[in-house]
C-alpha cells in the first residue's frame, strides 16, 4: 500500500508537469500525449500478443504518425477544434477501418489475417483518438485548457470515489466476471462524487473565467449531469481495458508504475473521458 501511495504522489506530481504549464503553453500536453501514447501502444500490442492475437506494429505506427501529421496541420491552419475533430475522424477512422483489408492484402498465409487488421486499426483508434481530443482541446479551443482538466482528471476522481465508497459499503457485485472486486455501490459512487466535483469546479472556476450566458443553478445543473457521464464512460473504459487483460491473460498491461501498472492501466478510463471535456465544451458553448 505504502509503494502504491507513493507511485501515485509521483504519478500526480508528473502529470502536472506538464497540466500546469499547459495553461500558458498549451504545446506542451503534446508531448505528454506522445509519451503517453508511445508507451501505450507499446503495451497493448505486447499484451495483444500475449494472448495469441498478431496486431501489426508497422500498421499502428503509421497510424500514430498520421495522427501527429493531422495534429500539426490543424494547429498550423489554425482550425477550430469541430473541424480539426472531423478531419481526424475522416483520415484517421478511415485509415483504421482500412487497416482490416491491409494486413490480409500483407500476410497472405495468415488464417488470422482480418481479425489482426481489424485489432491493429482498433488500437490505432483506441488510443490515437483520445490524445488529439487532448491535444486539440488545449490548443484550439478558448479557454480549452479548463475544460480538458476535467477531461483528463474527471477519471481518476471517479475512481477514487468508487474505490473508497466500494471499499467502505460496497456489498452487491457489480461485473465478477470481468472485475471481481467492483461493486454497486461503488460504481454509484464514483459517478455521484465525479458528477460534484465536475458540478463545483465548474461553477466554482470555469463559471468565472469563460463568457456564460446561463444563471448558476442552470450551469450547477448541467454540469452534474455531465460530470455523471463522465463517470460513466470513465467506469466503462476501465472495464474495457480490464475485459481485454483477462482476455490474453495478465494482471496489468507493464510495469513502469509500480502498484498501478503500466500506462495503460493509469490512462486506460482517461482515453473514454477525454473527448468528453471536448464535448462539455462545446454544450457550455451553446449557452
Amino acid at each position: 500500500m505504502r509503494q502504491r501511495i507513493v507511485t501515485g504522489i509521483l504519478f500526480t506530481l508528473g502529470v502536472a508537469a506538464f497540466v500546469v504549464p499547459s495553461l500558458w503553453f498549451p504545446l506542451i500536453i503534446c508531448l505528454m500525449a506522445l509519451i503517453v501514447g508511445g508507451v501505450a501502444i507499446h503495451e497493448m500490442i505486447k499484451a495483444l500478443r500475449s494472448g495469441g492475437f498478431s496486431p501489426s506494429a508497422p500498421l499502428v505506427l503509421v497510424g500514430a504518425a498520421l495522427t501527429i501529421a493531422v495534429l500539426a496541420l490543424s494547429l498550423i491552419l489554425g482550425l477550430s477544434c469541430e473541424a480539426a475533430i472531423a478531419l481526424f475522424v475522416l483520415l484517421i477512422g478511415s485509415y483504421s477501418v482500412c487497416c482490416g483489408i491491409l494486413v490480409p492484402v500483407i500476410r497472405k498465409y495468415d488464417t488470422d489475417a482480418l481479425k489482426n487488421g481489424l485489432i491493429s486499426g482498433g488500437i490505432v483508434f483506441y488510443i490515437a483518438f483520445p490524445l488529439f481530443c487532448l491535444c486539440a482541446g488545449m490548443n484550439l479551443i478558448e479557454n480549452g485548457w479548463y475544460y480538458m482538466l476535467i477531461g483528463l482528471t474527471a477519471s481518476w476522481v471517479s475512481d477514487v470515489f468508487a474505490y473508497f465508497v466500494g471499499v467502505t459499503i460496497g456489498k452487491h457485485k457489480l461485473i465478477p466476471h470481468i472485475s471481481p472486486k467492483k461493486t454497486w455501490e461503488g460504481f454509484l459512487g464514483g459517478a455521484v462524487g465525479c458528477a460534484v466535483v465536475v458540478a463545483l469546479y465548474s461553477v466554482l472556476v470555469i463559471y468565472n473565467v469563460c463568457d456564460i450566458n446561463i444563471g448558476r443553478i442552470g450551469f450547477i445543473v448541467i454540469t452534474f449531469l455531465i460530470g455523471f457521464v463522465i463517470s460513466l464512460m470513465s467506469q466503462l473504459g476501465d472495464w474495457f481495458a480490464s475485459v481485454i487483460k483477462r482476455r490474453v491473460g495478465i494482471k496489468d498491461y507493464g510495469n513502469i508504475f509500480p502498484g498501478h501498472g503500466g500506462m495503460m492501466d493509469r490512462f486506460d478510463s482517461a482515453f473514454f473521458t477525454l473527448p468528453l471535456g471536448v464535448l462539455l465544451a462545446f454544450v457550455i458553448g451553446l449557452f
